[in-house]
């Protein structure tokens, strides 16, 4: 059973021999007495305004109780739906859902508050915030949509458009349009590098991302080339032209580091070591070119060998490379105190790759 009060209450403030001209208007929240069964069966009654739940969600959102937190705006955005708060409930609970990882509720929270309140002025915050989500949880389309109409806006920060540029680079990446990914990535980078006076960027997150962004695709164009099962002419070609690429990505991603930005610059530590390897594997498992003249099964299984060992051999310089880049990168993570996921990636392939190195014996030994 629910009582609901008018949301524009009357307010007449009279004194003796007061006029109508001493009236005035005021805008309340709207307010709700709400009979509930307890658990022992009585019935306990409970009123429940829109500006309570918001002040309650707030105080377990600063006490970090934040399903507390969610439980109070969510409620506020059921009952009262023409309330003023719910923009800022739903923003909030967004946030809170943010900071616990929790990217499903979290992104469900912000398209809400899009849907619901279109051009509140959390909307702009919203968009920023729903980025994230939507990048980790893989969604590009979205994130792209997302990023495009963040740009539309004329109300953006340097930093918020270099933001949304970045990011709009990642989404087409995440969709496997390198090239263009490539296109978006220098535009974010030549618009950071351009800023000047009031619009100089001073967090180089974005920048960094963007350079990220354009070096993988860099990276990915490399890696999409394989050795054909031809002559070590037609296999060199394609070894000439991967490695120009990759020495390419390297610079591509050295410029993020440069950026400074903990994250990136593990990530683009861990790629350049990931690249190596890669072309390594890659190497060491391309078709054995043809024999110079016709032999037996036995001579040919012996020729295969000798070919594999002897190539291992020339190119285990590339797996070096990888390990000195990973220690690079595990150096600058202890020294920042920055974890992250890439942290991770290294610390288990560099133990792999160390593996696989004293498990190929004498010739590939010693690294430090």
């Amino acid at each position: 059973m629910k009582a609901i009060t008018p949301p524009l209450l009357v307010l007449l403030v009279v004194g003796c021999g007061a006029s109508t001209s001493s009236v005035r208007t005021v805008r309340v929240e709207e307010t709700r007495v709400v009979a509930v069964r307890g658990q022992g069966g009585e019935t306990e009654v409970h009123v429940l305004s829109a500006d309570v739940l918001f002040d309650e969600g707030n105080t377990h959102l600063r006490g970090g109780r934040c399903l507390d937190a969610v439980e109070r705006y969510d409620t506020l955005v059921r009952e009262f739906p023409s309330s003023r708060y719910v923009s800022p409930a739903l923003y909030n609970a967004g946030l809170c859902l943010q900071e616990e990882r929790a990217w499903e509720p979290s992104v469900a929270h912000y398209q809400q508050l899009l849907e619901l309140r279109p051009g509140s002025s959390d909307e702009k915050h919203a968009r920023l915030q729903l980025a994230e989500g939507l990048e980790t949880l893989e969604r590009w389309e979205a994130a792209l949509e997302n990023a495009e109409r963040t740009l539309g806006r004329d109300d953006l920060s340097s930093d918020e458009r270099l933001e949304a540029l970045a990011r709009r680079a990642r989404a087409v990446l995440g969709q496997g349009r390198n090239e263009d990914a490539a296109r978006l990535a220098r535009e974010a980078i030549s618009y950071y590098r351009t800023r000047s006076g009031d619009e100089v960027i001073h967090d180089e997150y974005f920048a960094a991302m963007a350079s990220y962004v354009l070096a993988e695709t860099v990276r990915l164009r490399a890696e999409a080339l394989t050795f054909p099962d031809g002559s070590v002419l037609e296999q060199h070609d394609v070894l000439d032209r991967r490695a120009a690429l990759l020495l390419e990505a390297q610079r591509a991603y050295f410029d993020a580091i440069r950026m400074t930005n903990a994250h990136w610059a593990a990530a683009s530590g861990y790629r350049i070591g990931a690249m190596y390897r890669a072309f390594f594997d890659a190497i060491t498992q391309a078709p054995v070119p043809p024999p110079p003249r016709p032999m037996t099964d036995e001579q040919l299984a012996l020729y295969r060998d000798s070919y594999r060992g002897q190539l291992r051999d020339r190119v285990l310089p590339l797996v070096r490379h990888a390990i000195r880049y990973w220690e690079l990168t595990l150096t600058m993570v202890e020294r920042t105190g920055v974890e992250s996921e890439w942290t991770a990636r290294v610390r288990e392939d560099l133990e792999h790759t160390r593996s696989m190195v004293l498990a190929a014996g004498p010739a590939a030994t010693v690294i430090q």
